[in-house]
This record gives structure tokens, sequence and C-alpha cells, in this order.
């Protein structure tokens, strides 16, 4: 059958926005990095290579040890400058925001140990302090 214009708009929405799943409220991006809001912010929209100041707290695992935390880490978006998982899993937060994103390996530190053991799935709990 003949697939309708809104299919494709549909399929295209999915990979730029992500799609949500409704009873969790996490939205999966590219590379099967994930998201959920735990605040949306007020202030500005994150916008593509934008220098952005943030405060972050790393756990291995949803209830894993702390691995790595910063009161003000500051980096530009979509410059490589950092894992892949937050270039993706960043765009379209606003500051004042607070993000848990969740990266697989593949959008993280791939097979490395960082200190969660090999592959490890990265849990971030990230505030948008300036964009």
């Amino acid at each position: 059958g003949k697939k309708s214009p809104e299919t494709d708009m549909g399929v295209f929405h999915k990979v730029f926005n992500g799609s949500t799943d409704d009873a969790t409220g996490t939205t999966t991006l590219r590379l099967g990095v994930q998201y959920k809001d735990v605040v949306v912010g007020t202030g500005a929209v994150v916008q593509d290579r934008a220098l952005v100041t943030v405060k972050y707290k790393l756990t291995a695992g949803k209830f894993g040890n702390g691995l790595d935390s910063s009161k003000k880490f500051t980096f530009r978006l979509s410059k490589g400058e950092v894992i892949q998982g937050w270039d993706i899993g960043m765009v379209g937060m606003q500051q004042g925001g607070r993000r848990r994103l969740i990266v697989p390996p593949k959008a993280g530190y791939g097979s490395q140990d960082i200190g969660a053991g090999a592959g490890a799935v990265l849990h971030f709990d990230i505030t948008l302090l300036s964009c």
C-alpha cells in the first residue's frame, strides 16, 4: 500500500524528536539515548553549538554509586566536546531545567570502563544553569 504523507512525517518526527513512552514519560532519541524531564526549565532553549553550563551527577545504573559530578561544567553543544549522549540528549532543554539522561555505551564510552564496569549504561542527572 501507499504511505500517506502523515506517516512519513510521523517517522521524521520520531527520528528527530524521539518517541515518548507515556507510562514512564521517558523519550528515546537516536543511538538509544533516553531522557526524562524532572523539571522543565522556563529560560532560553539550548541551541546547537551553544556554550552551556550545567550541574550534573553521574551514576552507574538507576540507583548506582556516584561516579562523577560537577557543580559547574561548561562545554559547547554538538562540537564533540562531550560524549554523544549529551550532544543528543540535551537538545531542546530549557535553562533552569533538570533532566535525567540515560546513555547506552554506544552513545557514551563504548566498552571503556569509567568506573561502572565495561560497557555500562550511564545515568546522568543534569541541571541546565545557562545556555
